[in-house]
């Protein structure tokens, strides 16, 4: 009998008999999961295990906790529910849930999750075609409709709109304090946040990025990464699309967007949203100025 790599004995009850298993190599250094492809009785899956000391140090899920409390290794034990809120918004495939642990969690007993595999090929940004673009725009702009005053966690929203601006720029302070950020920029990001006000919320993705998705014959068909769908504001998103987006890409993604939903102004929050994605390290940039500065491309 082939065991689970890293579950315990008892995590390992009532899940598939497993036939072969193969780690699968991290794309990043901070990446906060160990990944195996499984072969097992019922089919290929996917087992996520939480590296919690990864979590501990990386300024994604501190900024995840600080702003939405977002506790990682303690949520996978609930993503059934993710998981099933967004297979009913999105016409994108999402896995099935198989099982999870994090309620009792230790160095023996770690955070995991397993997912059945779908069949597909993982998005590389250099190959992505209108047909792409139009896809997602029609993901985002079906979660985007989805509409409350309360934000935070998929699962537990309880914060209220005013309390956005006000989280927004302690975290901002907080994470500013282990990175060298020049005073102007700081500053001025500072000064927006207190300013932002959201009409309502949003399930959004702060982790967006092409390789989450998954493509057939050219056709986005299935989002397989769902650890940081939160409720949040959705012009955050909109600023995360900013930066791998081609000006064209845009006009593409705006014109199947605004069927649905209009692309707001995003003039008074860009700063505190940039600095806030830069201080979380959403796509490794490491030159403030540079990020600070890229396109804009919903003006």
């Amino acid at each position: 009998m082939v065991n689970y790599p890293q579950l315990s004995l008892s995590q390992q009850q009532g899940l598939p008999a497993l036939l072969q298993v193969k780690k699968i190599a991290q794309l990043f250094e901070d990446s906060t999961h160990q990944l195996w492809q499984c072969h097992t009785v019922d089919g290929d899956m996917m087992l996520k295990v939480c590296d919690e000391e990864n979590v501990k140090r990386s300024s994604f899920w501190q900024g995840m906790s600080l702003l939405f409390a977002v506790d990682l290794p303690q949520q996978l034990g609930l993503f059934s529910r993710v998981y099933d809120s967004i297979s009913e918004i999105s016409h994108l495939d999402i896995p099935d849930y198989i099982a999870a642990n994090s309620a009792d969690h230790t160095a023996d007993l770690p955070a995991f999750i397993l997912a059945k595999m779908i069949s597909g090929t993982s998005v590389d940004k250099g190959n992505v075609d209108d047909d792409m673009i139009a896809s997602l725009a029609k993901h985002l702009s079906r979660l985007h409709q989805r509409q409350t005053m309360q934000w935070g966690s998929l699962l537990d929203a309880p914060l209220s709109e005013q309390h956005w601006p006000l989280r927004l720029h302690s975290t901002l302070e907080t994470l500013a304090e282990k990175r060298t950020i020049p005073p102007l920029i700081l500053g001025a990001a500072l000064h927006q946040a207190k300013t932002i006000s959201s009409s309502y919320f949003s399930p959004i993705m702060l982790d967006l990025r092409w390789d989450q998705f998954l493509h057939e014959k050219g056709k986005l068909s299935a989002l397989v990464d769902l650890d940081a769908i939160v409720i949040g504001p959705r012009e955050l998103e909109l600023v995360i699309l900013e930066y791998f987006f081609t000006q064209q890409q845009a006009n593409v993604f705006r014109h199947h967007y605004q069927q649905s939903q209009i692309i707001p102004d995003l003039s008074s929050l860009r700063t505190a949203y940039r600095l806030l994605l830069f201080l979380m390290n959403i796509l490794g940039e490491n030159d403030v100025d540079t990020w600070m500065h890229a396109p804009t491309r919903f003006n």
